[in-house]
C-alpha cells in the first residue's frame, strides 16, 4: 500500500496495487511518509469507497473507538451471517464516541425502543448486548443497557440494505430533507457524514412504514420533555409526520416522532457547529 496522505497516527489514505484509493488502519501506519509503502503485515483493516466527508470524522475519532467499532461489526457479521459495508464501522464508531461523551457528562438520552427492538429483532439485540461488553473491555467505559437499542438499529439498517429489498426511498428522503431545509433556512450537505447517518434513520423509518412495522410504546412523559427541549425540531418532525401520512396513509406514533425529532436536532446542531 502506497501512502497518499496521513489521517492520524494509526490511519492513512493509500493506493493499492491496482491504483484504487483505500483507507488503512494499523498501529503506526500514519507515520509513513507520502509515497512510502506500508507493509501488509502492519495493516489491520482496509476500507474502500470512503466518502471525502468521512475523513474528518475518522480523524477526530480516538483509535480505540474505531478499533472497537471494527471489532463489533466483525463480530456482528459472523453472528448474524450478514455482510456489512465499510461505512458501518465508521458510523458505529461515531455513535460510540457520541455515547461515551454523553456518559462522561452524565447526559442520558431516552432509549425507549429497546423493548420493541428486543421483540422485533431478538438476534440483533442479543449481539448489541454483547457489544456493550466488548465496549467495556476495549474502552473501559460501561455504556448503559439502553444503548444496545441504538447499536442494534445499526445492525438492522445495514442488514436491510444487504437483503437488497427493492424499496425506493430516495425521493421520499429528498422531499423530507427539503422540508427540514425550509423550516431551518439552512442548506444541508447531501455528501456529509452527518446527513448520511440521518438518511439511514429515515430509510429505516420509511421501510418500516411500508411493511406496517411501526413501533409503539408508552413514553408520553419522555416525548413531552423532548417537545420542551427541542421545540423547533419537534415542530419540523410534525410537518414530516403530515407528509408521511399523505404518502403512506399512516400516522406515525409519538415514539417515531420522538426519535425523528432527536435526529433532526442532531443534524441541525452539527451544521451549526461547522
Amino acid at each position: 500500500m502506497k501512502v497518499i496522505k496521513n489521517i492520524n497516527n494509526n490511519v492513512a489514505q493509500c493506493l493499492d496495487s491496482k491504483g484504487r484509493e483505500v483507507v488503512v488502519f494499523g498501529k503506526g501506519v500514519g507515520f509513513y511518509k507520502d509515497g512510502e509503502e506500508i507493509p501488509l503485515n502492519a495493516i489491520n483493516r482496509t476500507f474502500y469507497n470512503i466518502k471525502d466527508s468521512d475523513y474528518g470524522i475518522i480523524r477526530a475519532l480516538p483509535t480505540v473507538v474505531i478499533n472497537t467499532a471494527i471489532y463489533i461489526i466483525d463480530y456482528a457479521a459472523e453472528k448474524l451471517s450478514v455482510i456489512f459495508p465499510s461505512s458501518s464501522a465508521i458510523a458505529l464508531a461515531d455513535h460510540l464516541q457520541f455515547a461515551i461523551e454523553r456518559k462522561d457528562k452524565n447526559i442520558y438520552l431516552p432509549q425507549p425502543l429497546i423493548q420493541d427492538i428486543t421483540q422485533l429483532y431478538p438476534d440483533e439485540m442479543n449481539v448489541a448486548l454483547d457489544a456493550l461488553d466488548i465496549i467495556k473491555r476495549m474502552t473501559g467505559t460501561r455504556l448503559p443497557r439502553q444503548e444496545a437499542g441504538t447499536i442494534a438499529i445499526h445492525f438492522i439498517n445495514d442488514s436491510i440494505k444487504e437483503d437488497k429489498q427493492i424499496v425506493n426511498t430516495v425521493d421520499y428522503i429528498e422531499e423530507i430533507t427539503e422540508i427540514i431545509e425550509k423550516d431551518f433556512t439552512k442548506k444541508i450537505d447531501r455528501n456529509s457524514f452527518n446527513y448520511s447517518r440521518f438518511v439511514t434513520h429515515l430509510d429505516y423509518l420509511i421501510r418500516r412504514l411500508m411493511n406496517n412495522e411501526q413501533i409503539e410504546s408508552q413514553n408520553r412523559e419522555i416525548y413531552d420533555q423532548v417537545r420542551q427541549k427541542y421545540t423547533r425540531s419537534v415542530e419540523c418532525a410534525g410537518r414530516i409526520k403530515d407528509y408521511l401520512k399523505e404518502k403512506f396513509g399512516t400516522v406515525i406514533s409519538n415514539e417515531e416522532l420522538l426519535y425523528l425529532s432527536i435526529h433532526i436536532n442532531r443534524l441541525i446542531s452539527r451544521i451549526e457547529e461547522q
